[in-house]
């Protein structure tokens, strides 16, 4: 079993996500859950480039038609840097559980 401190961010349409609670910019965390609204793809993209040159991080994309929730297990998915997201519409909504 993984404890964790959980946090959300909710965006409409395409943006940079921030803490639900604080407002700050989400970066260098774990990407757990997923619930986003809208059809199309999204993308979520949380790379950096290191101090020696290369890129870390990882991008997330999927398709939703309506809505969709995603749970990517307690380890969740590493994104460096900030996370930033290309949703499908502007109307689209995508709420992330993170930490």
């Amino acid at each position: 079993f993984v404890s964790a401190n959980l946090r959300s961010a909710f965006l409409i349409g395409s943006g940079v996500l921030v803490d639900a609670t604080t407002g700050a910019n989400i970066a260098d965390t774990r990407i757990r859950a997923i619930h986003a609204t809208g059809s199309g793809t999204y993308v979520l993209d949380g790379t950096s480039v290191t101090p020696l040159g290369s890129t870390a991080g990882q991008k997330i994309s999927f398709g939703v038609s309506g809505s969709t929730d995603i749970y990517l297990s307690d380890i969740g998915i590493r994104v460096d840097g900030v996370v930033s997201v290309t949703a499908p519409a502007s109307a689209s909504s995508i709420t992330v559980f993170y930490g």
